[in-house]
């Protein structure tokens, strides 16, 4: 207890007076006021959660014709483009090269007409493969965009 709040004793008995006990009463109600009221039980409110609103599908608008014939065209370009991608990683496919180290070679132009030449095997198998793993994302990449 604080001194605030201690009872007060009077040096003969050890006592407080009844002044002093309502004093005391009145600085307990004010520095605890939680304990002086009575609990008051409040309803407790449950709430449900919101369901998800679907939103519902619109009814697909009919496509002219000018419509259609631009999206036949533009499929028409994606499955040539397709057809290109597979035919160059068919002829990777068939590319070959043996375990000796020079059997064949591989050859780099650029645009301003620097050429890069190795025979290095073991680059030439790295460069072959990361062509076919390109291709390969680039063919499903074109056949994802083919839909109608």
């Amino acid at each position: 207890m604080t001194k605030i709040t201690a009872p007060v004793q009077k040096p003969t008995n050890g006592g407080a007076s009844k002044e002093e006990t309502a004093v005391l009463a009145a600085v307990k109600t004010v520095l605890n006021p939680e304990q002086n009221k009575t609990e008051e039980k409040k309803p407790v409110l449950q709430i449900e959660p919101e369901k998800p609103v679907i939103p519902s599908p619109e009814p697909k608008k009919e496509m002219t014709m000018l419509e259609k014939i631009l999206k036949v065209e533009n499929l028409q370009l994606v499955v040539e483009k397709r057809a290109k991608l597979v035919q160059t990683r068919s002829e990777l496919e068939r590319f070959q090269i043996s375990s000796n180290d020079f059997n064949c070679s591989m050859r780099l132009n650029d645009s301003d007409g620097n050429v890069f030449t190795t025979s290095f095997t073991p680059g030439i198998k790295k460069v072959i493969d990361f062509l076919k793993s390109s291709f390969d994302a680039s063919i499903t990449d074109v056949e994802n965009k083919i839909t109608f």
